[in-house]
């Protein structure tokens, strides 16, 4: 073929040598358009008879596009292996030489309070425990170790440990911060100074792309005396409960291996169930604190947006415009050993040293309310354990029944909750408003150019059905997905469309607001998700599974999980009485799910009205204590 070409046609198709080095130069665009005047003159030469040049030239246009994608493709992969040559590259030998005769495990069962408490008191050294705490995670869960978690995007164990030293050098009067000496973990997308914010886009290892500064959470976490010891990985493009990306790979769960930590805080998640750290910031839209904490057995909690600042965290979109920010804001929150680590988190972050509201003027000025979080008057508590749209499985069902059981033995109140809305209104508006671009436009453009993984490769089809075969399709396929693909369109949604659904987000607002109102409860604990951890690359068939946590971002409430228990025997099945319009493809999945399960943990899920943070908090932390839920994972350690 190539000898019938034009000789600048035939190199411009060859594929490009191999670099190894990133380029550092914009790709030109001189070589396509002496291309296509070599083109048009050898086309003007041959017999007037041949179509030969004239197929050449129509096709021109589509060859030229698919040669700047493999180029833009090459450009972002070798930026990506630069990223991940420079993390391995990265020199933390003092930190790791540092008191080696310590065991191990020496904090990898303490909570954050307990560190904390420890260093102010003199009994901890802050270099000891970075030290503890990094080799554990380098040996435990990073990319040092193929087989296992896998749960660190970038390791910052020499920064934490010069921090600590300085730290160390403190007079004990000096020492007064609530998270003094703590180690904590970063979500990839929460900006720390020196580091690449990627959000699983490799666009974002590109020159400009590492963080001059800390994005404002962090800077609370540092004026509470916390210590940046690494990044969590996450997802790509962060909208996938699962934490993988061509950047850092992928994050697998330590209770099970062969099992996702969540996402899109997924290895943040990870680590503190493995003990590598006591607490970790991740970042809520959908879930994505929580998910990784049920999926992980830690507790997980989503403040009410607008509490805690998101100055410095970014978007997985194009110059990171969110419009639908707006609409359903996403927002900081803790990953932890307990509820009470998830409190500690809000007190710094909330306190009166903290430089959250000087510096973030959008900030409503609530300190955090320790009488309400402290409060002993018995609680009036609603509980429900279906949402109508995804039956959960035998081991959830029992994991909120017993959570009742164990509050009501405690002296409180608890009273079903009749749902003002079910999952087939909120899910399905969830995700309407979600993809009212249609076809996934903001997430392409936001890969700029990266391929989009295979993980939303379902969700890609779906989103650019053609709008005049979805009639068709709905009547093909089973009601759950039929549903959603009705609430999308090709091409987006008219402006007047989604200003209908925004106002249909009003109204439920509305609806559960009264709801708590006409009840006059306290909070609600409820299913935290149907089905325990999921496994790897699955998630994309098993995304109704999510409209438990979907409600409380849609709704705007604070929102935390606990875990209180695992899947027991005989529970490892997905054999519930399942209505009509639940017995389908999802259903299939779900029991695929199940099969192997026993002993993945299980939590239950606790909302509140907006503001009421401290109050769901508080009950989170109750929960907790009743429970007793004392169980670790192991799995990591066998890898």
């Amino acid at each position: 073929m190539e000898a019938l070409l034009p000789s600048s046609l035939a190199s411009y198709l060859s594929p490009p040598p191999p670099v190894t080095t990133p380029a550092t130069t914009p790709i030109s665009f001189v070589a396509p358009l002496r291309l296509f005047s070599d083109v048009l003159g050898w086309a003007q030469a041959q017999p007037l008879t041949s179509i030969f040049p004239l197929l050449i030239l129509l096709l021109l246009p589509s060859l030229l596009s698919s040669h700047r994608r493999r180029s833009r493709a090459s450009i972002l992969s070798r930026y990506a292996a630069a990223a991940r040559s420079a993390r391995a590259s990265k020199d933390h030998s003092d930190c790791f030489s540092y008191s080696p005769a310590t065991p191990p495990d020496k904090y990898a069962s303490l909570s954050a309070r307990a560190v904390a408490a420890g260093v102010l008191s003199g009994a901890y050294s802050p270099p000891e425990i970075v030290a503890v705490c990094a080799r554990r995670a380098r040996g435990l869960a990073s990319f040092r170790r193929p087989a296992g978690a896998n749960a660190i995007a970038q390791e910052l164990y020499a920064e934490a440990f010069a921090d600590a030293r300085r730290f160390a050098l403190k007079k004990p009067g000096d020492r007064r911060g609530l998270l003094e000496g703590v180690p904590v973990s970063v979500k990839d997308c929460i900006g720390v100074r020196g580091t690449y914010q990627t959000g699983g886009l490799a666009v974002r290892t590109l020159p400009g792309h590492l963080s001059a500064e800390d994005s404002l959470v962090v800077r609370a976490l540092r004026s509470a005396g916390a210590l940046v010891l690494c990044r969590g990985n996450v997802s790509q493009c962060m909208m996938l409960p699962e934490a993988f990306n061509a950047v850092w790979g992928a994050s697998r769960n330590p209770w099970d291996l062969s099992r996702t930590p969540g996402g899109s805080s997924g290895g943040d998640a990870a680590l503190v169930a493995m003990g590598a750290v006591p607490l970790a910031v991740g970042s809520d839209v959908a879930g994505s604190v929580r998910i990784p904490a049920i999926f992980c057995g830690v507790a997980g909690f989503k403040p009410t947006p607008g509490r805690v600042s998101k100055r410095g965290c970014m978007a997985p979109r194009r110059g990171d415009r969110n419009g639908m920010g707006l609409v359903i804001p996403s927002t900081p929150g803790p990953i932890a050993r307990s509820a009470g680590d998830c409190a500690l988190f809000c007190e710094a972050v909330w306190g009166e040293r903290s430089p959250m509201y000087k510096a973030d003027s959008t900030l409503p000025p609530l300190a955090f309310d320790a009488a309400a979080y402290e409060a002993t008057k018995p609680l009036r508590v609603g509980y429900f354990v279906s949402d109508g749209w995804f039956e959960p499985c035998a081991a959830a069902r029992r994991a909120v029944m017993e959570t009742v059981s164990n509050l009501k033995a405690a002296g409180h109140t608890v009273v079903p909750f009749e749902l003002p809305s079910t999952g087939w209104d909120s899910y399905v508006l969830y995700v309407g408003l979600a993809a009212s671009e249609g076809n996934m436009r903001n997430f392409i453009e936001g890969l700029e150019g990266e391929k989009i993984s295979d993980g939303y490769k379902k969700l890609y089809q779906a989103a650019n059905l053609p709008n005049f075969l979805r009639p068709l399709v709905t009547r093909l396929i089973d009601k759950r997905r039929a549903t959603l693909v009705s609430s999308t369109r090709s091409g987006g949604l008219s402006a007047y469309e989604l200003q209908q659904l925004m106002a249909d987000a009003v109204e439920l607002r509305a609806k559960w607001a009264k709801a708590f109102e006409d009840a006059n409860l306290d909070a609600v604990v409820h299913t935290a998700l149907p089905l325990p951890a999921l496994h790897c690359g699955t998630s994309g068939d098993l995304t109704g599974a999510f409209s438990y946590t979907f409600l409380t971002n849609l709704l705007l409430f604070p929102s935390g999980s606990v875990p209180v228990g695992v899947v027991e025997e005989g529970e490892d099945n997905y054999d519930v009485e399942l209505p009509p319009d639940q017995r389908d493809h999802w259903a299939r999945k779900a029991a695929e799910c199940m099969k192997g399960s026993k002993g993945l943990p299980m939590s239950v899920q606790v909302m509140a009205p907006m503001y009421k943070d401290e109050v769901v908090l508080r009950v989170m932390r109750t929960v907790e204590e009743l429970a007793k839920f004392d169980k670790k994972p192991a799995a990591f350690l066998q890898a």
